[in-house]
């Protein structure tokens, strides 16, 4: 197999977009309870306490991972969803379409209606985020405007799902990964982090793809120097023993961080 100097490239060549989703996330998955259930609660919580809401809300992703807007949709006006290859952008749209054959959401959305009270309203809310997502683009986390050539005002809120540790292949490499993706953030403006830590690697549609090893004590520094303030932090510890056939990660963390904000660090363990 040729060299690559980027996972990104790995992607663009092999990755089938809906693989992940299949692999890690759905319904019927081995790591549904963990990716989705058991995060869920944290996550809404999030945007229900009414610290995180504005005009602009993107994320970027992977794979069609646009779930998590399902919990934030009702505190903005505009979504943009980016997908790291055009199939994940293909995907994304067909969702948004309602097209045949399209990415089922509706295991999540029903969780998510169910916790905030009415389980029966879940078609609305996937209605809602139909209805606010603005524009579905490529994005290249590696690039000084990751959404190049399109340039959007600055978000509110920017998602980021399993995003820049699948593009690169080291510790700098991310740090600028994140700068870069941290230009479409306002001042004052918020960062949803979602990573696997301790992961080496993943397997979907067959095929081993490399992923950034990295710890917490990383990902604080991290933040800290791109000049965000953690405001949550949450890890959950992975709870099934054998999964090397899919993925090596030791725990899912979830951060809520605020972009150049003079508060004090507030975040939970």
């Amino acid at each position: 197999m040729a060299s690559f100097s980027e996972p990104k490239e790995l992607h663009d060549l092999y990755l089938d977009a809906t693989a992940p989703v299949t692999a890690f996330i759905a319904k019927d998955s081995a790591l549904h309870d963990d990716a989705i259930t058991r995060m869920l609660p944290s996550f809404n919580k999030i945007f229900s306490s009414g610290a995180v809401k504005g005009e602009l809300l993107i994320e970027l992703s992977y794979a069609p991972f646009f779930h998590w807007t399902f919990p934030a949709c009702d505190y903005f006006s505009d979504i943009v969803l980016g997908g790291s290859t055009d199939q994940c952008v293909t995907e994304i749209e067909k969702w948004g379409r309602n097209e045949p054959g399209a990415v089922d959401w509706s295991h999540v959305t029903k969780a998510l209606c169910e916790l905030q009270g009415n389980r029966d309203a879940w078609p609305e809310k996937q209605n809602m985020v139909q209805r606010k997502i603005k524009h579905v683009l490529k994005y290249n986390a590696c690039k000084s405007n990751p959404l190049s050539p399109i340039i959007l005002p600055q978000a509110d809120c920017l998602i980021l799902p399993h995003c820049l540790e699948t593009h690169v292949t080291n510790k700098e490499g991310f740090y600028r990964a994140l700068n870069n993706v941290s230009s479409l953030v306002k001042d004052g403006g918020h960062l949803i982090l979602i990573v696997c830590l301790n992961t080496t690697y993943y397997i979907v549609g067959g095929f081993k793809f490399p992923h950034l090893c990295m710890d917490e004590s990383f990902i604080r520094k991290a933040l800290w120097d791109a000049n965000y303030v953690i405001k949550e932090l949450q890890v959950f510890p992975r709870t099934l023993d054998q999964l090397h056939d899919v993925v090596d990660y030791s725990s899912l963390i979830l951060v809520h961080a605020k972009k150049n904000s003079p508060v004090e660090c507030t975040y939970e363990s």
